[in-house]
């Protein structure tokens, strides 16, 4: 476990399974560790001090293939589980955001950013305050390759996926953070848009 930035908190860990790195996120709001997105299991050493700044007030999903080890969280954090419309599993507390281009996020300063095209559900989560984009596997920064787009043979619709990430990052913002890959720290949204 890392910190990125203050507040954030990075983990992974080699997937045989789906042969990739999966990664999650803890990202502090408020006066807690805030959210945890797209989580995967703990070492026991971790969970020993995690978390470092008080429970999380909720787990955020990304897309339909990100459940992960959210039933061990949620066994531990009996808080929301928030995931896209299109989510098919049901894990305890779990809770469906709203449809449409401008879904409403449950926690005041961040703002759901759907990305069709991409995997079902596919989402991203934006904190203009933070200048920070939480990608679930829209865009991905795996070690020893280039940052890069969603393979298109993952995508329902390569083509709006770009669509969906170029309104995206006109936003503008510094810092994202992948559901696989390192973090880009700086100048983000305009690495992105090179991809584009």
């Amino acid at each position: 476990m890392e910190t990125v930035l203050p507040g954030v908190l990075r983990w992974s860990a080699y997937s045989p399974t789906h042969k990739v790195e999966l990664t999650s996120h803890a990202v502090a709001i408020e006066s807690g560790t805030g959210l945890v997105f797209d989580p995967i299991p703990l070492t026991a050493e971790i969970w020993d001090w995690f978390p470092p700044a008080g429970p999380p007030l909720g787990i955020v999903l990304t897309n339909d293939n990100h459940e992960r080890d959210t039933a061990a969280w949620r066994a531990l954090f009996p808080v929301p589980v928030w995931a896209p419309p299109e989510f098919t599993a049901a894990p305890a507390g779990l809770q469906k955001w709203n449809t449409g281009p401008n879904p409403e996020s449950p926690y005041q300063g961040w703002n759901i950013v759907p990305l069709p095209g991409g995997a079902p559900g596919e989402s991203a989560w934006y904190c203009a305050a933070r200048s920070l984009v939480v990608f679930g596997d829209a865009v991905v920064n795996l070690e020893g390759r280039t940052l890069e787009l969603l393979p298109d043979k993952y995508c329902t619709a390569p083509a709006r996926l770009r669509q969906s990430l170029r309104a995206l990052v006109e936003r503008g913002f510094d810092h994202a953070l992948f559901a696989h890959g390192k973090p880009l720290i700086g100048s983000a949204s305009r690495r992105i848009a090179a991809l584009l």
